[in-house]
């Protein structure tokens, strides 16, 4: 099997929720990770999404210096005739203080 074939491009969009409805997109980030092809049992996929996604999310908003506040997460796999999507997560987020 050729490994070169696999594809774990992923498209991460970071958007602040600032009123019901009203979001305005922040950042976007592209990364090469297999973590959302895991594979899961049925009955765990969702959950195992849901928190390699906030684990990612959070990782990503602290290095860029994000200001607290709710943002919807949403990660799409880039294959090459189009992008799908893997997930969408509301969060909130609060940096920690390093002092």
């Amino acid at each position: 099997m050729d490994v070169s074939a696999w594809n774990y491009t992923h498209e991460i969009e970071y958007r602040r929720e600032l009123s019901k409805g009203h979001r305005v997109h922040e950042f976007t980030e592209t990364v090469e990770d297999q973590g959302w092809c895991f594979s899961q049992p049925p009955e765990s996929k969702q959950a195992w999404l849901i928190t390699y996604t906030r684990a990612c999310a959070e990782d990503y908003l602290a290095r860029r210096g994000a200001k607290a506040g709710t943002f919807i997460v949403t990660v799409y796999q880039q294959r090459p005739d189009r992008r799908v999507l893997v997930i969408a997560i509301r969060m909130k987020w609060s940096p920690r203080s390093l002092a």
